[in-house]
């Protein structure tokens, strides 16, 4: 079975991951307490949270179809993504045959255009209520305070970047126009990009 010739670069991904939660979350000297209520205070960090969670729902569209697709398990890789982001996604990137061998159509939940745009009009939303009211300052004190959780900032963009080669393979799977145009817009905006794509793509193509 063939896989990504850059498979390497995914447990890499995963291993500095994995290194750096667990530096994190060390007791290192000279860090002020932890001050967990200071999270519901923080506009920013609020903000950051959920648009992670509005992240992880197209990606995990995504990987279900695709992992359909090659004969994966998805469901291993899929449940964890909901906890820790970019470990199990790595993994699925690392272990993701390079040939789609089932001739499988993406599930119908999976096709309703109405829940994809009102994910990415819930981004602007949440962008409208909790921006204008954060500061930088105050969320670098909070992350101070909370040191363990910083590394889902790493996360998000993390996402943004393992998004793409799962875009690009739905891409050439439905033969859509404009792939370099829609790569681009994902990798810079995160979820709202991914939402849109899953709006508007066009019917799959089967395999022959």
């Amino acid at each position: 079975m063939s896989y990504s010739p850059i498979r390497w670069l995914y447990w890499l991904v995963f291993g500095l991951c994995v290194a750096l939660i667990v530096a994190l979350n060390l007791p290192w000297p000279g860090l002020p307490p932890a001050n967990p209520s200071a999270l519901l205070e923080d506009p920013w960090f609020l903000w950051g949270f959920t648009y992670f969670g509005l992240l992880i729902m197209p990606m995990a569209a995504l990987m279900i179809d695709d992992g359909r697709r090659r004969g994966m398990k998805w469901p291993f890789y899929v449940v964890p993504y909901f906890a820790i982001g970019i470990i199990p996604l790595s993994v699925f990137l690392a272990r993701r045959p390079a040939v789609e061998t089932h001739d499988r159509p993406t599930p119908r939940l999976l096709e309703q255009r109405w829940v994809w745009v009102l994910l990415a009009l819930s981004v602007f939303v949440i962008s409208a209520i909790w921006l204008p009211r954060g500061s930088l300052d105050q969320l670098r004190q909070t992350m101070l305070q909370n040191p363990g959780l910083v590394f889902m900032w790493l996360d998000i963009v993390l996402n943004h970047l393992a998004a793409l080669p799962l875009v690009q393979a739905d891409m050439r799977r439905r033969g859509a126009a404009r792939q370099s145009l829609w790569l681009a817009a994902i990798a810079l905006t995160g979820p709202i990009g991914l939402c849109l794509w899953l709006a508007l793509r066009p019917p799959t193509n089967r395999l022959s």
